[in-house]
């Protein structure tokens, strides 16, 4: 015999009636807006982190060549200007290289805070067009101070801002896990490119491949554009 369905009491309708709208109110409380500062301090996605990684390529390569044009040393591939120190130990090329390492080895405490990086840049850029350091603003002054082997010690303020911030670029790739965008060299870049044994699979099955080319053609881009 069909046992009859057993119905719920008064009692137990109220309370389910409760938990349901009890729901209802969590489901449809508003979501707390968060102010943008306090977004600053969220854990970074790095689902897209490799796009601005690679654009600070761009960036070095910019920097590197305007420095160097104004001044003959880089602010940030610090290989070259250990040899520049090398080089220039019969003369003042060598506080220029010097100021640029010290500066950069000091950088490590801009490490993960792309906007303290972007104020140094923008620092050393007013100090460049404000006729604070007159080699970064004029082009044929610099050559004409190179050439005549005159040392400009206010070159020596955009210098160290940019090669602090790049101390921090370099240290951030690393604590975002993109160990092959160094953003400030490419000859390891063009090793482990040409090393790949996956240098030819299609474009989404080697994503390490796809952001050291772009690492390559960003930086060049930023010489040419810095250059000219």
């Amino acid at each position: 015999m069909p046992q009859e369905p057993i119905l719920p009491t008064s009692h137990e309708t109220s309370a389910t009636t409760s938990v349901s709208s009890s729901l209802g109110r969590e489901v449809d409380a508003p979501i707390q807006k968060t102010s943008f500062l306090s977004g600053l301090r969220d854990d970074i996605n790095i689902d897209y982190a490799d796009i601005p990684i690679c654009l600070c390529s761009l960036v070095s390569g910019l920097c590197d060549s305007t420095a160097f044009n104004a001044s003959a040393v880089f602010v940030s591939m610090q290989t070259g200007n250990t040899i520049f120190l090398a080089l220039g130990a019969a003369s003042l090329m060598w506080l220029k290289a010097l100021c640029s390492i010290a500066a950069f080895l000091l950088g490590r405490t801009l490490a993960a805070s792309f906007l303290a990086q972007a104020l140094l840049i923008w620092t050393a850029a007013a100090l460049a067009l404000g006729g604070a350091a007159p080699a970064f603003g004029d082009l044929a002054l610099a050559e004409r101070m190179q050439r005549d082997g005159v040392l400009d010690l206010r070159a020596l303020a955009p210098i160290a801002l940019l090669a602090f911030q790049f101390g921090g670029q370099i240290v951030t790739t690393r604590l975002l896990g993109f160990n092959e965008v160094p953003t400030n060299v490419l000859t390891s870049v063009y090793c482990d490119l040409m090393s790949d044994p996956l240098l030819l699979a299609p474009w989404g099955a080697n994503p390490k491949r796809n952001r050291r080319a772009a690492a390559v053609v960003l930086m060049l881009v930023g010489g040419i554009c810095g250059g000219g």
